[in-house]
């Protein structure tokens, strides 16, 4: 437009004008001609704003700025970080001296602020001059020496010591503990358990145990070296460039990476571990695990070296860090940690070869692989951003399952993600998966960021295929490479290599909140040939957007059950699909390949689902179908191929259809399948089968797997016949499945235990009030009770004594509390005159617990007691 012309024109010319006058080095007068402005009336534009209503003006609300989480600002650019740590255990403190170099990002600086959480600061200095600092306990303010300018090089050397498990602690649901590191039975009194040390950096609690800027868009190379009794094992980032024994019985390991990582992302872990090592490739593997569980090292994390291979060729990417290792943690307070080239996982991971029945660790290895491109390579810039780490991560479980597994485990998989989300939605509500309004960073740790994160990029995947897929990723992580970064870089690499505009999709998917809930009905018009599907969109426009823009194909499956694909974009809310010249079908399936995140509501006939489970070829429709159909006579005319479907889902189904009762002639058919089924789901299925005709004639095959080598989901089946018959022959069994922690068993044996009602068995349970897996803690601890309760008066005290020491530990808080609420169980069956003596002992217990207790969550649930 001409108007805007001119206005760029004579900008210019005033731009230029303006430079002559500065860059000039003598004195002469410049003279500036202007050019001719030309001049025209405009449309004199108005700009109005609607009145503020009575209810705005009522609402505070409304009179301000919505929250916005940012990105952390970054005066100083960290550079190198240098560590000399050693652990007074009985203190549980960590007395370090951190070296570390830095510069300023931009402007100049004459001062650092660093993040120190809990510490004991006894000397700061730079080379041999000591440093002015202010320190109140969290943020750590250093007064330099003089200013520093871009560029220019800063190392401060810290000495001090820090003190995690002394300072105030708090957690979430997903990392139950922010102290940063931990000691595990630091005084070895526990016979039970490991001494450790290890460390939980996300999300900024590193800085409980060394100084650093902890945020994740901060990035470091660094070296620390660890000073420990020679019988421990130590681990951390990067290489081990030197081991050395010192003459006092210690050794000090020093590890060294050179490639930048986030601070959160640093780690240690010391203990007693059988480490167990393999080079494939030139890339040294490393699995730390108890001795007991040595033989099974490579197998609790299988598949490790060609997972790496796998993701490194889809991405078109090398792993991008000097080794991978792998540790177990006791009393881990999450589920598993990516630290880089260093791995922490709980230790519900450390399975012997029987629990490792059908019963892998594939998914987690996958998930935390995967994080050393998307999170430790390419780190969200804000936890706001975090599903650009936790949406991959939870993607690649699915990515794995379907190259290593097939179509159908990988779906299966999925399904289960959906359905956490969704659940998640109904019961906690929707927010967007780039959640810059969070209330608390911790809360990012949800359903959104991993499961929706996941099941969104699958939708991306499809929407922009398969080869495009790949391709934008590895320009994601090339350009992206050691930065941090926003969705917005994600969509960028998509749209400049697919040339599609995508900012409807991420607006849609990442930048909103919520998903479709659709309402489908299938009609065929026999006198035109043409079938109708009619899609509504039924959301709420509160937690939802009103409309979705949706991609998909729609499947047609005629009477011979052939499959034919439609393309079908809906951008309305309701939307009819027609396809024409087309003979009745068998059944229509409107997201034909269940590509989409989406609640679907849909009727089908009893055919239509007899046609989905024998023509369709994925695993969610005939999954529904079967499920569906399991109750109907018609589902005997498909049992046959059922019982040889590829998937162990399916076979199970059709097992648990036959009723021996009915069907005697089926039982040698059930007994092969127990015998010779590959999973041991079906096994199971056939074992529980067989257990509703005679007791007497399968006991001697709950005795072969009892002491055989089968699937412990089978022996805890086995185990529970038994009870449920009474057989005198339970206890010579049962004893042997004593220590084994798979949940099932343990759930099991609790119970019987608990029933005897003799005493002996409690320390069966005590010796595992600490380690039960959470799965199984809350029937274990209510087993417990129900076996505590009929013991001496002094042997509930000498008990509640031991629970009150998981309540104050640093623990799991989930583990706290229902230590805690068993006290108080046993409180409340005092009540009866004469029993007044019993009740102020435990009470005296329980008011320790509280008044000792800080976190705000475990305070809020103690009131009731």
């Amino acid at each position: 437009m001409i108007r805007e012309i001119h206005q760029i024109i004579n900008k210019t010319f005033l731009l230029s004008a303006m430079l002559l006058m500065t860059s000039c080095g003598g004195t002469k007068e410049v003279v500036m001609v202007a050019p001719p402005i030309e001049e025209e009336m405009l449309d004199t534009l108005v700009v109005t704003a609607p009145p503020i209503t009575k209810e705005e003006q009522e609402d505070p609300i409304a009179q301000v700025l919505p929250p916005y989480n940012p990105s952390a600002t970054r005066y100083m650019d960290l550079l190198h970080t240098t560590l000399d740590l050693r652990f007074d255990w009985n203190n549980q403190w960590v007395i370090g001296t951190a070296n570390i170099e830095m510069t300023p990002v931009f402007y100049p600086q004459s001062s650092v602020e660093l993040d120190a959480k809990g510490f004991d600061i006894n000397r700061i200095s730079k080379g041999a001059k000591e440093l002015k600092y202010a320190y109140d306990g969290i943020k750590l303010m250093i007064f330099l020496d003089r200013t520093y300018t871009r560029g220019e090089k800063v190392n401060l050397i810290i000495d001090y010591i820090a003190k995690p498990n002394e300072g105030p602690e708090g957690g979430s649901a997903a990392i139950t503990s922010d102290k940063g590191l931990f000691f595990i039975n630091p005084l070895g009194e526990d016979p039970n358990k490991p001494m450790q040390i290890w460390t939980q950096g996300e999300t900024e609690n590193n800085s409980r145990w060394y100084p650093t800027f902890d945020k994740p868009n901060e990035r470091m190379s660094q070296q620390i070296s660890m000073t420990v009794d020679d019988k421990y094992s130590t681990l951390s980032n990067g290489e081990l460039i030197s081991s050395i024994r010192n003459a006092d019985g210690t050794r000090t390991d020093t590890w060294k990476q050179d490639k930048p990582h986030a601070p959160y992302l640093t780690m240690v872990a010391v203990g007693e571990y059988a480490v167990v090592k393999e080079e494939v490739e030139g890339l040294e593997y490393l699995y730390y695990v108890e001795e007991p569980y040595r033989p099974y090292a490579k197998t609790i994390f299988n598949h490790t070296p060609e997972m790496i291979d796998f993701f490194s060729k889809k991405l078109a990417y090398e792993y991008p860090w000097d080794k991978y290792a792998q540790v177990i943690a006791r009393d881990y307070v999450s589920g598993a940690m990516e630290n880089t080239g260093a791995v922490v996982f709980g230790e519900f991971v450390q399975k012997t070869g029987r629990e490792l029945i059908d019963n892998d660790n594939d998914y987690i290895v996958a998930h935390e692989l995967f994080h050393h491109w998307f999170g430790d390579l390419v780190t969200c810039e804000s936890w706001a951003n975090l599903t650009l780490q936790e949406g991959f991560a939870n993607y690649s479980e699915y990515l794995w399952f379907e190259y290593k597994y097939g179509r159908d485990r990988a779906d299966k998989h999925r399904m289960s993600e959906m359905q956490g989300y969704l659940m998640s939605a109904q019961n906690q509500g929707t927010h967007p998966l780039i959640w810059y309004d969070h209330p608390n960073k911790e809360l990012m740790f949800d359903a959104h960021s991993y499961n929706k994160g996941g099941l969104v990029l699958h939708m991306l995947r499809n929407l922009v295929g398969d080869d495009a897929f790949w391709a934008s990723l590895n320009k994601y992580l090339r350009d992206n490479e050691f930065t941090a970064v926003e969705v917005d870089e994600l969509r960028m690499a998509f749209e400049d290599v697919t040339g599609m505009d995508l900012q409807w999709f991420f607006d849609q998917w990442y930048l909103s909140a919520g998903h479709p809930i659709l309402e489908i009905k299938y009609e065929y018009i026999a006198e035109e040939r043409k079938q109708l599907i009619h899609v509504d969109q039924v959301q709420n426009d509160e937690d939802h957007l009103p409309v979705y823009r949706l991609e998909t194909e729609i499947a047609l499956y005629d009477k011979k059950g052939n499959a034919t694909f439609y393309p079908a974009t809906m951008d309305t809310r309701n939307t009819t699909f027609e396809i024409e010249n087309i003979d009745q079908p068998s059944v229509v399936v409107y997201d034909g390949h269940n590509d989409l995140l989406a609640v679907v509501n849909q009727a089908r006939s009893t055919e239509e689902n007899l046609a989905l489970l024998k023509y369709s070829d994925n695993y969610i429709d005939k999954l529904k179908a079967a499920n569906a159909l399991k109750r109907s006579p018609l589902f005997e005319t498909v049992l046959e191929n059922m019982l040889n479907e590829p998937h162990e889902d399916f076979r199970e189904l059709a097992v648990e259809y036959i009723n021996l009762r009915k069907q005697p002639d089926q039982k040698e058919r059930v007994e092969s399948i127990l015998d010779s089924d590959p999973h041991s789901s079906v096994r199971n299925a056939a074992l529980n089968s067989l257990l509703k005709t005679d007791y007497a004639s399968v006991k001697p095959k709950l005795v072969n797997i009892l002491t055989g080598n089968d699937a412990y989901s089978l022996a805890a089946t086995a185990l529970k016949a038994m009870k449920r018959n009474n057989d005198p022959d339970l206890m010579n069994y049962v004893g042997d499945y004593e220590k084994v922690n798979y949940p099932a068993i343990v759930s099991i044996v609790a119970d019987i235990y608990s029933s005897s009602g003799n005493g002996k068995y409690l320390g069966f349970f005590e010796d595992r009030l600490e380690s039960v897996s959470l799965f199984a803690m809350f029937n274990f601890y209510n087993k417990y009770f129900d076996l505590l309760k009929l013991q001496s008066e002094e042997r509930q005290i000498e008990a509640a004594m031991k629970l009150k020491e998981i309540a104050l530990s640093g623990g799991n808080m989930f583990r706290k509390f229902v230590a805690t609420s068993t006290i108080n169980k046993l409180e409340d069956r005092y009540s009866s005159p004469g029993q007044e003596v019993m009740k102020i002992k435990l009470r005296k217990i329980l008011d320790e617990i509280i008044n000792q207790e800080t976190d705000e969550q475990l305070q809020s649930r103690y009131r009731s007691f």
